[in-house]
């Protein structure tokens, strides 16, 4: 979109001519020459202001941890042999990032300069950005304004070019040490696991010292001639599945509670590098919504830097508005849930229905950790208790520690 202003005063030099016809004075025609050539002079000049200036904007970091500082080069090329005697350049900043360095009386809310530019030559300005809060932002469309040599006219367009930056969450551990909720959870929720599972028959291996004859497997004894046991697959695995509820308001699609997102994020956020540290492979799902493609995002069971970069990335990127009830979403994604995998469940508050939804989740053979911002209500978490639910509350072991 371009936006043209300003325009040169031909009235005044019709003014000129017209005296200069009545007085034959050569003073008025020498001034009237000069008005001449200096409209002229910006009439040709602005017409090719824009002409081969191009504005590039690059990122020293495409993923930076929310309270991360990061640099901005704005590159400002004016590729042709016309130099511009002034030229403005603005680039807004989208809410969540702001300038680093900004002083007393400067805007933090977006880069701008104002300089002059020699035929085919480059500048590159440099600035310091902070990413205030974690989540997706695209930054560099911005706006250049230029015009004549004599700034007669002036004319602003779209320049620049987009570039995400994704700020992860700040992980708990930074905001709240030395808080019980953040030892290894799933750790602890699966160090009596990895028990065979009877009914999960996996294969046959040759019998050893020590293994049950109830397991040996008789047709196989018969077919190989040698002594073969059954091999059963683990009724708890080592692998962790995410259930992250944005949820913070029973109108859920209309009203949030801020902080309260933002403390569970943080924690998923923290969980998820734990997992990674510790090797384990992990799924992450979310009743939440991606605050640029409004889609629901989720993670799929997996390993590595790659895996680990996508669940903080969808974990950066949540809206504080749910697309459902968690209770409905996360047994609708049962099916997809990892055999045997512990699931940890971080949700703003532990609701009755969620808990429900849980216990059916434990019955089929999942360990269930709960982590919440808020202590749940006595009657629920007596309940979770019974279905052996573990549960902990980040808010109150926040305070217990503070005291």
């Amino acid at each position: 979109m371009s936006t043209r202003a300003g325009q040169f005063p031909w009235p005044l030099a019709w003014l000129l001519a017209a005296l200069a016809l009545l007085s034959r004075e050569p003073a008025i025609l020498v001034v009237l020459g000069v008005v001449v050539v200096s409209g002229a002079l910006s009439e040709a000049t602005a017409r090719v202001a824009h002409e081969g200036l191009r504005v590039r904007v690059a990122l020293s970091a495409s993923h930076v941890v929310a309270g991360e500082e990061l640099d901005c080069v704005v590159e400002v090329e004016n590729g042709k042999p016309i130099p511009l005697t002034w030229c403005d350049v603005h680039v807004p900043l989208p809410e969540g990032v702001e300038l680093a360095d900004a002083g007393p009386g400067r805007a933090r809310a977006r880069l701008a300069a104002s300089f002059g530019l020699h035929g085919n030559e480059r500048v590159r300005l440099r600035f310091r950005l902070l990413a205030a809060r974690r989540g997706a932002y695209a930054i560099g469309a911005g706006r250049v304004r230029t015009g004549d040599w004599l700034g007669f006219f002036s004319e602003e367009r779209d320049a620049g070019n987009l570039r995400v930056l994704v700020a992860y969450p700040k992980p708990l551990l930074a905001l709240m040490r030395d808080v019980p909720a953040l030892r290894p959870l799933a750790e602890r929720a699966t160090r009596r696991g990895l028990q065979p599972d009877p009914t999960r028959f996996a294969g046959v291996r040759d019998h050893l010292p020590g293994d049950a004859r109830k397991d040996i497997h008789w047709k196989a004894t018969a077919r190989l001639g040698r002594l073969q046991t059954r091999v059963f697959e683990p009724a708890t695995s080592g692998d962790i599945v995410f259930l992250v509820n944005v949820a913070s308001h029973p109108s859920y699609w209309i009203q949030a509670d801020p902080e309260s997102v933002e403390t569970i994020v943080s924690a998923a956020s923290t969980l998820v590098r734990q997992a990674a540290d510790e090797g384990r492979r992990f799924a992450l799902f979310t009743n939440g919504i991606d605050a640029l493609t409004r889609e629901r995002p989720h993670a799929v069971l997996g390993r590595g830097p790659a895996r680990v970069r996508r669940g903080l990335e969808i974990l950066a990127r949540l809206s504080p508005y749910a697309a459902g009830t968690p209770e409905h979403l996360f047994l609708r994604e049962q099916s997809r849930l990892a055999l045997g995998a512990t699931l940890v469940c971080v949700t703003p508050a532990l609701t009755r229905e969620l808990a429900q939804a849980l216990v059916r989740l434990h019955r089929r053979r999942h360990r269930v950790l709960v982590v919440s911002a808020h202590p749940p209500a006595s009657a629920v978490a007596a309940y979770a208790a019974a279905h052996r639910i573990a549960l902990q509350s980040l808010y109150e072991a926040r305070g217990r520690a503070a005291g």
